[in-house]
């Protein structure tokens, strides 16, 4: 399974590497995997800047996710600026190759060569202030449980914590698990339902369908909301109850 995933280009998260690996050999993956794989050279940036601004003959970015990767709050128009580039970059040939289906991006990433998927990639990994969209009203009954399954999972379930992969309060553990924090809703929620139903299965350790098929449609719901609503300071926050959902 770490074989499959590491050949997927997918890095596990913590917990689950800790089953196969010594602390040093994870400590020199996580080196190896570390910034100098999700910023790219000033070249390729701009080069993605222009694809995703001014875009090619059939494509130009920034018509649906803002130039800014801000996204625009539909389901397949996602906030990804400052997602980190080895993630964006993964997604863009999951949906070149078809392992991730989509009717919009699946056209899109075909048209783009590999090396522009990769400056695109470069592009909005290096924004740093993507404007977040306004907190969506959410029932606080709802709020709250997807507050503790994000942090704590539920045991008698047997549901991992989001936090175990997507950090506290879905910050993101880059360069694999993007963050979840400020994202839309409608989006987040769009994805738990396609990983529950089986309908996208770009992830070769099988753990987001795993758990999104534990979940029921409330809890899938209410952990949207919790993540669209949660704000990350720029400071390095370590507790979740200093998170204002």
């Amino acid at each position: 399974m770490l074989l499959q995933a590491i050949q997927a280009g997918q890095l596990p998260c913590i917990p689950v590497l800790a089953r196969f690996l010594t602390a040093g050999t994870l400590g020199l993956m996580l080196c190896l995997a570390g910034p100098h794989n999700t910023f790219a050279i000033q070249e390729e940036i701009e080069n993605g800047r222009r694809i995703a601004l001014q875009g090619t003959k059939e494509v130009r970015c920034a018509r649906c996710h803002g130039k800014l990767g801000q996204g625009d709050g539909s389901e397949g128009h996602p906030r990804i600026g400052g997602q980190s580039r080895f993630y964006l970059q993964k997604q863009l040939e999951d949906f070149a190759s078809g392992t991730r289906p989509s009717e919009e991006m699946v056209p899109v990433a075909r048209v783009l060569t590999e090396k522009q998927r990769a400056a695109v990639a470069a592009y909005y990994a290096s924004i740093k202030n993507t404007p977040y969209p306004p907190r969506p009203e959410g029932e606080p009954r709802l709020l709250q449980q997807g507050g503790i399954l994000s942090a704590i999972g539920s045991d008698k379930r047997s549901i991992r914590a989001c936090a175990l992969c997507h950090a506290t309060a879905g910050a993101g553990i880059p360069p694999s698990y993007p963050y979840l924090a400020g994202q839309f809703a409608s989006y987040t929620e769009r994805q738990l339902q396609l990983w529950k139903r089986g309908l996208r299965q770009n992830d070769s350790l099988e753990l987001m369908a795993e758990i999104a098929k534990k979940l029921s449609d409330e809890e899938i719901r209410g952990l949207a909301l919790y993540f669209a609503r949660v704000r990350l300071p720029a400071k390095r926050i370590n507790s979740l109850t200093e998170y204002e959902p």
